[in-house]
C-alpha cells in the first residue's frame, strides 16, 4: 500500500513510466522509492556534483552564474524593493545564485543537504549559509522571498517545505521555483527516456496542474508560470550523455583530444517550469 499522493491525498497506483507511481485523483506523479534521511544525504557528496550528476561543477561556475544572472532578471520585477528584502534560497548548493544575488537584496541566505557544497560557498564566497534540513532549521523568522532552484524534485516531502516557508512569510513573501514539467511535450514523446526521470536524486515529477494545485493549497497565488531555458556546456552534455548513461568513456576521450566540446549553447525545451508565486 503507497503513501497518499501529496499533492492531493488521492490513492497512487503504478504508472506507465517504470519505477514510478500516479495519482488515481490528480495525476500527480512521484517516483516508487522510500528514503531515509541518512540515505537521502548520502547522495549529495562531492562526487554527485563531479563524476556522478555534473562533470564539474565547480569548474563551471561561470556558466551557471551566467544563467543565474538570467534567472534573477526574470526574478526581480515580480518584487517590489529588492533592496529592502530577505533571499533565502533551499537547495543553494555551491552558493552561486545567492553570489549572483547578494548586490540586489539586504541580504542573502541559503541552506543545502550537502555539507561539501555549503562549506565551498561559506569559505570560498563568504556566504552566511547552513548545511542540513531546513525543515530542520530554525533560524529565519521572517522571510521575504525564498527560492528552491531545481529542488522540490529532490525533496523527500516538496509540500512540508513548501509549508514552513509560507509559515515563516508574511502575506505577500514571494516564493521562486524551477522543476521539471511532466506534463510538456518533450516529457511526453520522450517517455521513460525523458532527462528529468531518474529516481532517486529526482524523486517526484510535477506538471503545471499539480504544481498550481500544491502551491494554493499551501497558500500560495500564482502570479507568474512560464518555462526556463539553460546555458549548457557542449563538453558536461557529452560527458553525461557518453560517461555517466552510456557508458563510453572512450568516444568522449576522443571527442575531447579533438577539441571539438569547447563551447556553450542556451537551450529551451520548454519542459521547466518557472514559476513565482505570492503569499495569501
Amino acid at each position: 500500500m503507497y503513501e497518499p499522493c501529496l499533492v492531493c491525498g488521492g490513492g497512487l497506483e503504478k504508472s506507465k513510466l517504470p519505477g514510478l507511481l500516479r495519482c488515481l485523483s490528480c495525476g500527480f506523479v512521484t517516483a516508487d522509492v522510500a528514503l531515509s534521511h541518512e540515505q537521502l544525504a548520502q547522495l549529495y557528496t562531492a562526487d554527485y556534483f563531479c563524476g556522478q550528476e555534473y562533470k564539474d561543477y565547480v569548474s563551471e561556475r561561470p556558466l551557471i552564474e551566467k544563467h543565474f544572472r538570467q534567472r534573477l532578471f526574470r526574478l526581480l520585477p515580480f518584487i517590489k524593493d529588492p533592496k529592502q528584502k530577505q533571499l533565502f534560497e533551499i537547495g543553494c548548493a555551491y552558493g552561486f545564485f545567492l553570489e549572483v544575488a547578494r548586490d540586489s537584496f539586504s541580504s542573502v541566505e541559503g541552506i543545502d543537504i550537502s555539507r561539501d557544497a555549503v562549506d565551498f560557498a561559506a569559505r570560498n564566497l563568504g556566504l552566511t549559509v547552513h548545511a542540513g534540513d531546513f525543515l530542520e532549521y530554525k533560524g529565519g523568522n521572517t522571510m521575504d522571498v525564498v527560492c528552491l532552484w531545481d529542488t522540490v524534485e529532490h525533496l523527500q516531502h516538496p509540500d512540508l517545505y513548501i509549508r514552513k516557508a509560507a509559515g515563516q512569510m508574511k502575506p505577500g513573501g514571494v516564493l521562486a521555483l524551477t522543476t521539471g514539467d511532466i506534463g510538456s511535450l518533450v516529457a511526453r514523446i520522450r517517455g521513460p527516456r525523458w532527462r528529468q526521470i531518474h529516481p532517486p536524486t529526482h524523486l517526484h515529477y510535477f506538471s503545471k496542474r499539480s504544481l498550481t494545485r500544491l502551491l494554493h493549497q499551501e497558500g500560495f497565488r500564482i502570479v507568474f508560470c512560464g518555462y526556463e531555458g539553460v546555458y549548457r556546456s557542449v563538453d558536461t552534455a557529452a560527458y553525461i550523455i557518453l560517461n555517466i548513461k552510456h557508458n563510453l568513456p572512450k568516444l568522449y576521450s576522443y571527442l575531447k583530444r579533438l577539441h571539438i566540446l569547447n563551447w556553450n549553447f542556451y537551450l529551451n525545451l520548454y519542459d521547466i517550469l518557472f514559476v513565482v508565486a505570492e503569499r495569501s
